[in-house]
Formats: structure tokens, C-alpha cells, sequence
């Protein structure tokens, strides 16, 4: 191998012999405990094996379930999909990491046994292997194959918005913390050398005039879940030490119109191409009809209490979707980071019966959609004098500490920030009346960009009302 390649993985020949062993000890250790169906992988750096078509007279439903299974056990090498339901192919994992090594890729880094979210070119490599093999199986068409195309169609996408540092420096890292395993006490000291590797090349691209001063607070952020790890990773906590200082000396970037890099986003997460100003319309009357459903909850006060827990519901963590959808494997897979917010909404709009209740999720609701508003005024250079403006105003006090979580999460990322709002208009278009009807239809539905879910639920009203008093 070259000095180069050797000086882009940081790291020696021995090193690189025992990355090797760790891809070669993965792929053994996860085939003993394969669950789905897979057909054989060649171990050669040559090109990936394609799924084969449906031999005549077999199910076509066995032909695509064989072929679901290989593209998501390949792109499970991303460790998030992993998490989010994807049942490891070792086969097809060593094969894309022998052939990322043997292809001397400078991104590629174990960690542990597994390769980590920056290694980019290894994502690349799956992604690439996935699309063959699925290339065959487009033939037999339907919703459950036009949900593995949107499925990795998002992780092209999301592969390159990702390898644009620094924008996605504290989403990736936010990856590294939310995919955290301990280190065994034999591999604690690599361990310790890859995270701290990893934090110093994030750091290196933060540079003066990179990021926003709202983008370098999000970035501090995000090294909090980290640094709660690191107890005994005595590199890893300097270099996020060095990098916490550095965030604070650069120079921050000034706001500029950036709505041409969310309006794609936007079409990749919900298939949206709605212009600014149409967004903005559709916020501003979403929020009164909102303001109009909380106006006629008998038996209810909007107090402060019921506003700081309502941005509770936007600002904490989100839980296991625990989906009950039937068919295919992706639509029960836990969502996406971008689609976690829809999960927690409809389980808190199923789950509400009381006015009290409804007055939470509706002010939350609510809230959200003013988030969104500011996310398209800032995407598009706004200041504060345009979103005083251009947005709905809020309908309850906000607390400060609130109202800057979500003014930052709106400039962050407000891609994300305005699906929330798309997903509250499809729960909400009939009124309260039919809210948990809708968000029920859609939970028994799955997991699937707004979009699909749009073309394919059509809930009907129930025949009778949800309660709207307290007590009910």
C-alpha cells in the first residue's frame, strides 16, 4: 500500500492488517446469527452480485422478500440503519470493506468491528452494491419496490449532504454518539484512537466564515452526548476538548439565501417542491386553523404549564416507534432521524382524549408550525424583522430557553423543520375531529416518506367524534 493511503487512515501497515482481521471477524461473527433469507456473496473485490429475477411460477412477494433482505443487509453497514431495523449481510459487508480497503479509501475507519458514518467511501461502495442488486427487482413493481428505490434514493442523499463538512459535522457526530458502543477492555486503546481521530477531522474543516453562529452552537452541542461517554477515553477527550476551543475562536459566517439546498432537501424527505411563498401561505393558514380548534376545547385554560410542556413534545428525544405496520420490512422499521418527530406525533395524537390532552398536542402542533415558518423565512436570508413579518405569531408565551431551541433548530435544519409542519397539515386536514383516525391510519401504514403516505391513505371519518371536553 501507498505512504499516502497509509497517512489518510492515519495509521500504519500493522494497523491497516488489523482493520483486516476486524472486517474478516465482523463478517464470521454476524453470519453465525443471520435471521433473513440471503443469497451467497463472493468474498472477491470484484463486482457485486446481482439479486436474480423471479424464476417462473415462484411468488413474486419470495422473489422481492430475498431481494428487500440483500439490499438492506448491505446497506446496514451504516450502523443507523442497523439500528433502525436492517439485519446485517456479513457477506456483502466484508465484501464492500475489503473492496473500500483494497481501493485504499482514505475515509474508511473500524470502529471496533464495524465500520463508522465517516467512513464514506465504504457507504459509497454498499450503496453501489445495493443498487445492483436491486436493478432486477424493479421489474416487479408495487408499492413495497417503490419503497426500497425512495429508500436508497434518501441515502444517496444523504451519503452526499453528509460528506459536505463542516454543514454536517454535528449531525455526524450526533451519529457517532446515538450508535455508541462501550469498547471491550482488549480493544479500549484503538477505541479511544479512532473516536479521537475521527473529532480531530471533523475539527480540521471548521474553519472561519463556515458556519453560522447558530451552526457553530449546534456543533458544540452536539459533542455533549460524546463527552458523557468518554470517562476513559483519554484521547478522544482531548481532541473534543480542542475542538470545543476552536468553536469558540472562529470567525461565524453571515446568513445567506440557501432555499435552493432545502427546497431539494424537502423533495427528498416528503417529495415536495413547493415554492417559499406557497410554504408560507399553507403555514400561515394551518396556524389559524389550529388557533381555531384550541378556541373551541371546552373546560381547558392555556397557562404557561401547558405551553412549556407542549415544547417539550418538539425539543425532547424521540422513543422507539414500536410500529405495527404489516408488509414490507422497511415500512416497520423505526423511521429515519428526519420522520422521528411524525412518530412521537401520532402516538401523543392517538393517545389524547381528554381537551387537556388535545390542548397539549394542538399548542405543540401549533408551535411547530411556527418553527417551520421560521425555517423557510431563514432559509431564504431573512432576519428577525422578516420572520416578525412573514410568520405566525405564536399563540402562547414561549420560555426563552424554549423559543432559542427552536429558533436554532430552525436554522439548522430546516428541511427537517418544515416536513414537522407538512406532517401536522396531513393529520390535521380534517379537523380534530378526524386527527387520531388519520395519525392511526398512518402508524398501521408504517414508516414511508409524506409523499407515499399522501397517495396511499385515504382514512375514513369515524362515526363518532373524539372527546373535546376534560373528563371525557
Amino acid at each position: 500500500m501507498s505512504r499516502p493511503y497509509l497517512a489518510g487512515l492515519g495509521c500504519n501497515a500493522k494497523v491497516v492488517c488489523h482493520i483486516f482481521v476486524k472486517a474478516h471477524t465482523f463478517a464470521t461473527n454476524a453470519a453465525k446469527n443471520l435471521t433473513v433469507l440471503v443469497m451467497p456473496v463472493a468474498l472477491a473485490c470484484g463486482p457485486s452480485p446481482t439479486a436474480k429475477p423471479p424464476e417462473h411460477g415462484k411468488p413474486t412477494v419470495d422473489a422481492f422478500a430475498i431481494c428487500e433482505a440483500q439490499v438492506l443487509g448491505v446497506m446496514a453497514v451504516d450502523p443507523r440503519i442497523a439500528a433502525r431495523g436492517a439485519t446485517p449481510d456479513a457477506n456483502a459487508i466484508h465484501h464492500v470493506a475489503m473492496g473500500a480497503i483494497l481501493a485504499e479509501d482514505p475515509t474508511i475507519a473500524m470502529e471496533g468491528d464495524r465500520p463508522d458514518v465517516l467512513s464514506f467511501g465504504l457507504r459509497a461502495r454498499a450503496l453501489a452494491a445495493a443498487t445492483t442488486t436491486f436493478s432486477p427487482c424493479k421489474t416487479m413493481g408495487g408499492l413495497e419496490v417503490e419503497l426500497v428505490a425512495r429508500f436508497l434514493a434518501a441515502e444517496t442523499f444523504r451519503l452526499t449532504s453528509e460528506r459536505d463538512l463542516p454543514g454536517s459535522a454535528s449531525t455526524l457526530l450526533s451519529a457517532l454518539a446515538a450508535t455508541w458502543r462501550a469498547p471491550d477492555g482488549n480493544d479500549a486503546g484503538r477505541h479511544d484512537e479512532w473516536l479521537a481521530r475521527r473529532i480531530q477531522e471533523i475539527a480540521q474543516t471548521v474553519d472561519k466564515g463556515t458556519l453560522t453562529v447558530a451552526e457553530l452552537q449546534d456543533l458544540d452541542d452536539s459533542l455533549d452526548p460524546l463527552e458523557r461517554e468518554l470517562e476513559s477515553q483519554p484521547k478522544s477527550r482531548a481532541a473534543l476538548l480542542a475542538m470545543r476551543l476552536g468553536i469558540q475562536r472562529v470567525t461565524a459566517a453571515a446568513p445567506s439565501d440557501r432555499w435552493s439546498s432545502v427546497a431539494q432537501s424537502l423533495a427528498e424527505l416528503a417529495g415536495t417542491h413547493l415554492s417559499a411563498e406557497t410554504l408560507l401561505a399553507l403555514l400561515g393558514t394551518e396556524a389559524k386553523l389550529l388557533a381555531a380548534e384550541i378556541a373551541q376545547l371546552v373546560g381547558v385554560k392555556l397557562t404557561d404549564d401547558v405551553a412549556a410542556r407542549a415544547g417539550e413534545i418538539l425539543t425532547a428525544p424521540p422513543l422507539a416507534c414500536h410500529t405495527v405496520a404489516a408488509g414490507s420490512t422497511l415500512r416497520a422499521f423505526e423511521p429515519p432521524e428526519e420522520r422521528a418527530f411524525d412518530c412521537v406525533l401520532r402516538a401523543r395524537t392517538v393517545a389524547a382524549h381528554t381537551a387537556d390532552e388535545n390542548l397539549e398536542v394542538l399548542v405543540a402542533m401549533h408551535d411547530a408550525i411556527v418553527t417551520a415558518a421560521w425555517a423557510v423565512v431563514i432559509a431564504r436570508g431573512g432576519d428577525a424583522r422578516a420572520i416578525a413579518l412573514a410568520a405566525p405569531k405564536r399563540i402562547a408565551p414561549m420560555p426563552p430557553t424554549l423559543e432559542g431551541k427552536l429558533m436554532r433548530f430552525a436554522t439548522v435544519h430546516p428541511a427537517s423543520a418544515i416536513t414537522r409542519a407538512l406532517s401536522i397539515e396531513w393529520i390535521m386536514r380534517n379537523g380534530l375531529a378526524e386527527a387520531a383516525l388519520r395519525a392511526d391510519a398512518w402508524r398501521t401504514f408504517g414508516d414511508a416518506p409524506l409523499d407515499i403516505v399522501e397517495r396511499e391513505l385515504h382514512p375514513r371519518p369515524r362515526e363518532q367524534n373524539r372527546l373535546r371536553q376534560s373528563g371525557g
